[in-house]
């Protein structure tokens, strides 16, 4: 039998839940190139989404030192088994690729820059053709410096989760606004109570289930008497009628585990919202305590929990996180540094309470990407560049250390310009760098 990967990838995380699972059944693999494709404008690729038989990629011209900050992106439509372009699009205002998320058909591309408007387009997925082109309009008194993610609801509109300063604060924190399809002005519905400072601010791994936005919040410790555990806040796209507002209703769901560094991660599937939270031993930072758990997506009431307060960090517990849920339920986490790199080994969490600790490759170096069937989809990336894609089988039992990963196929694809994310879907598992995207048929 053939390798079949099937699916779309449609938003950051792999769907609007977020959940980076891909159906795929690989048998016998025998891991190939099919593929490179390279913007002819020589600039860079920022974004890949794969819907159907195609990949939808956004890139942005080179500088041009004649017209400074007036290079346009550009999006392109290539066929998933042959790389050939079969659309392309420039878009009008001279501003960079933010967000692009696929939902109901249609591709939406959120574009803007510090000191810009942000723009929302809505192009149609084979041929880009345009369908309108909007600026989102903020209201009370909400600035903007960047957009960090998107979701699409089924309606036509759009969450956005945005960089932004208040005009009474003057402090930058992750804000969520929803973005109606008729154009209203969009008001935040909670501002992150953490704010950040000068430098980069990371998305938040918030997801979407239908219409509502289920937003992480982080947790506060001062001391062992005077914390609080991280939570999810669920946002409804509906203005409330005098209601108090998401961030002051308190959380709809919130973990135990309490301690600094405190953060959440959720993703959204099957009927349940799913969040890990981690936050560092107060005694001993080189451990993490975490804590994975599923609740009802109706009610909030939870399903399952499952622990483990001995995670070994390296360095330190990272800002950022990568997530998914496998088939079979379980919850995967992967702690990464600000420079992209593993902090924490891969743990499986699942509904049995059980939780292990695995080793992505030797020395744990390989990135978690995706739930690929029955696999788990990781990658790595040396200093030259080069970039090495495998499937890891970790169901399998060791003698003394429990479960580990195995390598089930592995390529290298060479330099791809660096910067490397993974994606799957129509056939294929794509990946993309800064200069170029490749398609490896498994």
């Amino acid at each position: 039998m053939a390798s079949v990967i099937l699916g779309d990838w449609t938003h950051r995380r792999g769907d609007a839940g977020g959940t980076r699972s891909v159906p795929a059944e690989i048998q016998r693999p025998r891991p190939a190139v099919a593929w490179v494709w390279q913007p002819e404008h020589g600039g860079r690729v920022d974004q890949v989404r794969v819907i159907g038989t195609t990949v939808v990629v956004a890139t942005m011209m080179p500088s041009d030192p004649n017209a400074p900050r007036w290079e346009h992106a550009v999006l392109y439509v290539l066929d998933a088994r042959t790389g050939v372009e079969i659309a392309r699009r420039v878009l009008p205002d001279p501003v960079p690729v933010a967000a692009m998320v696929v939902e109901s058909g249609v591709v939406h591309v959120v574009s803007t820059l510090k000191g810009e408007p942000i723009f929302w387009y809505a192009l149609t997925p084979a041929e880009l053709v345009p369908i309108h082109r909007r600026i989102v309009a903020l209201a009370d008194g909400i600035r903007h410096d960047d957009v960090l993610d998107a979701w699409g609801t089924p309606d036509g509109g759009l969450w956005l989760e945005i960089d932004a300063r208040s005009d009474d604060e003057g402090v930058r924190a992750p804000t969520y606004v929803f973005a109606d399809p008729s154009g209203a002005p969009a008001g935040a519905r909670v501002r992150a109570e953490r704010a950040g400072g000068e430098g980069h601010l990371f998305a938040h791994d918030a997801c979407a289930g239908g219409h509502d936005l289920f937003a992480p919040i982080d947790g506060r410790w001062d001391s062992d008497e005077d914390a609080s555990p991280p939570g999810v806040l669920r946002l409804d796209r509906r203005p409330s009628d005098g209601g108090a507002p998401a961030s002051e209703a308190g959380p709809w769901v919130h973990a135990s585990v309490v301690g600094p560094r405190s953060r959440i991660h959720t993703l959204c599937g099957d009927g349940v919202v799913c969040a890990v939270a981690v936050a560092e031993d107060p005694s001993k930072p080189e451990l993490a305590r975490l804590e994975a758990f599923a609740a009802d997506r109706s009610s909030g009431v939870v399903r399952w929990r499952a622990q483990d307060a001995r995670l070994a960090t390296k360095p330190q517990l990272g800002n950022v996180a990568r997530v998914a849920r496998r088939p079979n339920g379980e919850v995967l986490f992967q702690g990464l540094g600000g420079d992209g790199a593993p902090c924490t080994p891969l743990v499986c969490a699942g509904p049995d309470g059980r939780v292990d600790v695995i080793l992505l490759g030797a020395r744990g170096r390989y990135v978690l990407d995706a739930a690929l069937g029955d696999l788990v989809l990781a990658h790595r990336e040396n200093k030259e560049g080069r970039v090495e894609v495998g499937g890891f089988a970790i169901d399998q039992e060791g003698r003394l250390l429990g479960r580990r990963a195995v390598p089930r196929w592995t390529i290298d694809l060479g330099d791809l310009g660096g910067e490397a994310s993974v994606y799957a879907g129509a056939g294929a598992v794509i990946v993309r760098g800064v200069n170029a995207v490749c398609a490896v048929r498994v």
